[in-house]
């Protein structure tokens, strides 16, 4: 029988497996690939609304990206069903990359590569209006 508890740990689950090594395509990871467009654009926060599968801005989103949040998004109701949940116990799911382009610092493989901070939130809010949030923060650079 499906249950509420395990809403917290979609949502931390969710967003690690997004920003991990798995979510590659193509050249690099997507993480990279989100990087190098909020630099080129200067738009550094990327928007997600889990369920309505909407991203914005749409200046941040190239073909490698949207093919990426496409996949995960078309997974989400899955991933939430095999994780003990259901989609009808969600009224709302979002997930938030915010990039802080004001600090960067060398990588230490190489002082010309260059990383910056993110940090990923995924909030989901139940049928219930109650709401579980995760947030993970970390530093990425591009690989090309």
């Amino acid at each position: 029988m499906p249950s509420h508890k395990t809403l917290k740990s979609i949502a931390h689950n969710f967003g690690h497996s997004f920003t991990s090594l798995m979510n590659y395509h193509t050249d690099d990871y997507v993480l990279g690939h989100i990087l190098k467009q909020a630099r080129l654009t200067g738009y550094s926060k990327l928007s997600i609304d889990i369920k309505n599968k909407v991203a914005e801005p749409t200046e941040l989103i190239n073909d490698k990206i949207r093919d990426s949040i496409s996949r995960y998004l078309d997974w989400f109701p899955k991933f939430v069903m095999d994780s003990g949940a259901s989609m009808d116990y969600i009224s709302k799911a979002t997930m938030c990359i915010t990039f802080d382009l004001s600090k960067s610092l060398p990588c230490g493989f190489d002082s010309k590569v260059l990383q910056n901070l993110y940090t990923c939130e995924v909030v989901i809010v139940d049928d219930r209006e109650k709401e579980y949030k995760a947030v993970l923060s970390d530093w990425w650079y591009p690989e090309t």
